[in-house]
């Protein structure tokens, strides 16, 4: 006839609480290089699609990572670093959103809707890309 035992565990989870925070720390890691890197390749998309008779537009593109640990945010954009367009007198940031939103207008080279739609392009394929990212870390 068997009989009832009893087992006994010991969990040290100081050491568990250790492993966990390390865990967390190349989450956060992959999280932010996943940030920087959709930023790059958003910059790489939109550059390839931004009107460009001067380059004053493309050269006033910027993007920010602000936050930490869980919450990393990015803003991109244009309209950055006081460039003048040579042939209109203006800044960037001054024409950015007539350019990007003017659907009827026509460019040599560019076209409209160019940050709108580098965006959309990229989130095809996000969360596999940042996934990717943060699995290189664990």
């Amino acid at each position: 006839m068997a009989r009832a035992g009893r087992i006994s565990v010991t969990v040290d989870y100081k050491e568990v609480e250790q492993r966990l925070n390390a865990s967390v720390r190349r989450v956060q890691r992959g999280t932010r290089k996943a940030t920087v890197a959709a930023c790059e390749e958003i910059k790489e998309i939109s550059l390839s699609q931004v009107p460009r008779d001067s380059n004053t537009l493309a050269e006033s593109f910027y993007y920010d990572i602000k936050g930490s640990y869980r919450n990393f945010e990015a803003e991109i954009g244009y309209g950055r670093g006081g460039g003048v367009n040579p042939r209109t007198g203006k800044t960037a940031s001054e024409y950015m959103v007539a350019v990007h939103e003017d659907l009827s207008a026509e460019h040599p080279v560019g076209k409209a809707k160019f940050l709108e739609d580098a965006v959309k392009e990229y989130q095809r394929n996000m969360l596999a890309r940042w996934a990717m990212e943060v699995r290189k870390e664990l």
